[in-house]
């Protein structure tokens, strides 16, 4: 509408996969950001959120997304989520990217709790070949565009208690699009251990099992 908005260096974030050790050509972005500015518009696309997904699969086979509708106060809020990778899957976490956004008003500190709790389920939780990586990255944005609804100073929260639910939906959905896309899978296996002595000591025991070689061949 006329109006110039300056962004900080601050503001931006930078994820990628790609070959370990390798200089990434950042320079072939830089160059063409000021185009990219240009083609933003206000009206986007009904597809706009499977255009992301595909635009950053690299070696996946399909592009991977989910979302949920949750209610904070009054009024309801999106939590909606995007991810890439098919290999090189093994905690912590995988050669992999996911970006999730949410319209609720959230301070990152607390997105950052809610986040860290979700990731430990989900994502440090999946194994697909056993080989982990330098390039993963999950981020979580609060855009806070949607409906007021009472300020919010703690992951506890009795306020958040739907939308930490629908979080963990969302992180845990994603990561098993991603061990499903799993590069030569044919399989979805999911491990359950009771009776260990704590949660330590049952992720110990899971792995163990997930990432055997007998028992992938098996």
């Amino acid at each position: 509408k006329g109006t110039k908005e300056v962004i900080k260096i601050t503001d931006l974030l930078f994820a990628s996969t790609g070959v370990i050790g390798e200089d990434f050509p950042y320079l072939k972005i830089k160059s063409r950001i000021p185009e990219l500015v240009k083609k933003l518009r206000d009206e986007q696309s009904k597809y706009l959120w499977f255009k992301v997904a595909s635009a950053i699969m690299t070696t996946d086979t399909f592009p991977k997304g989910a979302g949920q509708k949750v209610i904070i106060g009054e009024d309801e809020f999106g939590i909606s989520g995007i991810c890439k990778g098919s290999g090189m899957i093994a905690p912590h976490m995988a050669t992999m990217l996911c970006f999730i956004f949410t319209d609720a008003r959230i301070p990152s500190t607390v997105l950052q709790d809610l986040l860290s709790s979700g990731v430990d389920r989900s994502f440090n939780s999946i194994t697909v070949d056993s080989d982990t990586s330098t390039s993963d990255t999950v981020l979580l944005f609060a855009t806070g565009v949607g409906a007021t609804h009472p300020d919010i100073s703690s992951a506890d929260d009795p306020v958040l208690r739907n939308f930490k639910a629908a979080l963990d939906a969302v992180l845990l959905d994603l990561a098993h699009q991603v061990v499903r896309d799993g590069e030569g899978a044919s399989k979805f296996i999911s491990i359950t251990v009771t009776g260990a002595e704590d949660k330590r000591a049952a992720r110990s025991i899971g792995f163990s099992i997930a990432n055997s070689p007998l028992v992938k061949t098996a």
